[in-house]
């Protein structure tokens, strides 16, 4: 079954994709370092550090926290990760870094009007140091914090778990904060804060293994960009940082030359998502309710108005964030309830 037009549904991705993949699966491995990372920015003119085919594999270190962010909060250089000093040799200033980005990732063959799809095979824990912050008149409540605090948290990886305060503990699952493909070469550089169509700085907690990330190619090779690790995040964000951390894991990349989408799309193992970006709250969930309206009358044949009751009946509007410039909102709707029908 072929979809055409814009509103390409996540499901006709995920079940063409394995045919998309090569017999032969290659594996590449893409460690943070000065030459092979940019930091707080997009950009279509960027070389790749890194060319992969359709179907390949690529193993990801992240890292997440110029040394000097934690020597100046008093963590002794003994303290801090050697893996950080080689990733940010070089690196100006004394702050966390976040947006460290391993890439871009360039995929033979990209072209504006594609769709690549990025399944996140796995995501962990790397090394055992993370940061976390507030800033003063920034987050949800800017009018009550007019001062900034940076924390500096320790854990051990393989507990799955960080001591957030004596009694507190809050069980980690990580995440990349951002993936992106380059934005359109006509909006040149452009900073890695605020999301757009070319996906960036998602800041969402579902991407989770198991799960295929869609975006829409702008810029020849797609140029993909991944980092800004976080150990735990709530929906929201709402006080500008996550737990952020440096992870590892992998992901598949699957380029479809013949699907077009005009807003980032993803499938979980259990949910269908649909993704809404936009500075106001109530726009982004208009968005993503569109999108997933769009997606079941395109794939499920249903008739416009009784999809979008059956969304007012089983999906769920999750605030992403609301705390980047430009807020997110997705929408989940369970695979469960499409069912064969009854006789």
């Amino acid at each position: 079954m072929r979809f055409r037009g814009l509103g390409i549904g996540v499901s006709a991705l995920f079940l063409i994709s394995g045919g998309a993949a090569r017999a032969e699966e290659k594996i590449h491995e893409l460690r943070a370092s000065p030459t092979t990372v940019h930091r707080g920015f997009f950009d279509a003119s960027l070389k790749p550090v890194l060319t992969i085919d359709s179907g390949d594999i690529v193993r990801l270190w992240t890292t997440t926290g110029n040394p000097r962010y934690f020597e100046s909060l008093g963590v002794p250089k003994e303290k801090i990760p050697p893996e950080l000093y080689a990733a940010f040799a070089g690196a100006p200033g004394e702050g966390r870094d976040d947006h460290t980005l391993d890439g871009p990732i360039a995929v033979r063959g990209a072209e504006p009007g594609d769709t690549v799809e990025i399944r996140i095979r796995s995501i962990e824990l790397w090394l055992p140091i993370a940061g976390m912050g507030i800033r003063a008149g920034r987050g949800s409540l800017p009018e009550e914090f007019p001062y900034s605090r940076d924390r500096v948290l320790f854990f051990d990886p393989a507990k799955k778990a960080i001591e957030f305060a004596p009694g507190v503990v809050v069980p980690t699952k990580p995440f990349w904060g951002v993936i992106a493909v380059a934005p359109p070469p006509s909006m040149g550089r452009v900073p890695s804060g605020p999301p757009n169509v070319f996906g960036g700085n998602l800041d969402n907690h579902d991407l989770q293994p198991g799960t295929s990330l869609y975006l829409p190619v702008h810029a020849k090779g797609a140029l993909i960009s991944v980092g800004d690790g976080h150990a735990v995040q709530g929906d929201g964000e709402v006080g500008m940082s996550a737990v952020e951390t440096s992870l590892k894991g992998e992901i598949q990349v699957v380029l479809h030359k013949d699907m077009h989408i005009t807003w980032p799309r993803a499938e979980t193992p259990t949910h269908y998502m649909t993704m809404g970006l936009h500075e106001d709250l109530n726009q982004a969930a208009k968005i993503a309710t569109r999108e997933m309206l769009n997606f079941i009358v395109e794939t499920k044949h249903m008739p416009r108005d009784d999809a979008l009751m059956l969304m007012s009946a089983a999906m769920d509007l999750h605030v992403t964030q609301i705390v980047d410039g430009t807020k997110g909102v997705h929408a989940m709707l369970p695979k469960g309830i499409f069912q064969p029908p009854s006789r």
